[in-house]
């Protein structure tokens, strides 16, 4: 069975994207875009999953739990999890 891994990050920037139309005035239109979460899909095995995450962390700050009652998370663990692909 597949397994997906989904990450909640931390310290995200908002990115300002270009869309397809532009304004009356002549200026291009944007929308802001706040990008907080990655999903890693299709991982065979708990090894998939670690080096995925492992991967991302190398390159992004995962957040922590700051709410102690929680459902998925304690306060102080960071928030990523696995679940079953369909």
């Amino acid at each position: 069975m597949l397994k997906r891994l989904t990450v909640h990050l931390d310290k995200v920037k908002k990115e300002r994207v270009k869309i397809g139309n532009t304004s009356e005035k002549g200026k291009s239109a944007s929308k802001t875009i706040l990008t907080n979460t990655l999903s890693v899909r299709n991982l065979k095995s708990e090894a998939a999953i670690s080096t995925a995450l492992s991967d991302i962390r190398n390159t992004h700050n995962i957040a922590i739990c700051k709410t102690p009652g929680h459902k998925r998370w304690k306060a102080g663990d960071e928030m990523w999890y696995t679940s079953n692909e369909k």
